[in-house]
């Protein structure tokens, strides 16, 4: 979360402690939020049905600040939307790691002799084109001649 959080922001945190109204997010980068027990969707019928366990990772939703510019945070206004962008959040930061870890162990260029080889290979080709258009460039300037002639 960033340091100024604003009303919207989605966060990833977890739970620091459990009162009776509420709950205590704590954010990797610092800060502390306050998750009211209205803001937890309820799982199941009973006194446990909103289980919230220490040390758990939730993501949540800033849906104001209090007086004292702390987020104030909502489990039930996080969407689908909202879990799917994490998610593929998730998946680009893996990914540029997987591709940044790989970039050291990248193979080595082609040998020299493979190298050459193609070069040698374009070089034919291109000589070859020149030459065709030499004959043809000859070609249409005999013509050019048996015709004045």
């Amino acid at each position: 979360m960033t340091p100024n959080p604003r009303v919207g922001d989605l966060a990833l945190g977890k739970v620091l402690e459990i009162q009776l109204n509420g709950v205590l997010i704590g954010f990797p980068e610092g800060g502390v939020g306050f998750l009211h027990t209205s803001e937890i969707p309820t799982v199941g019928d009973g006194p446990g049905g909103r289980a919230l366990i220490v040390g758990q990772e939730v993501l949540v939703k800033v849906i104001g600040l209090d007086r004292l510019d702390r987020p104030t945070l909502s489990l039930r206004r996080v969407t689908d939307q909202d879990r799917d962008a994490l998610a593929y959040h998730r998946e680009a930061i893996e990914f540029r790691s997987a591709l940044n870890s790989r970039a050291g162990a990248t193979p080595l260029p082609a040998e020299p002799e493979e190298r050459v080889e193609r070069r040698l290979e374009a070089w034919l080709k291109a000589t070859d084109a020149a030459l065709g258009r030499l004959k043809r460039r000859h070609g249409d300037r005999t013509s050019k001649r048996l015709e004045l002639d």
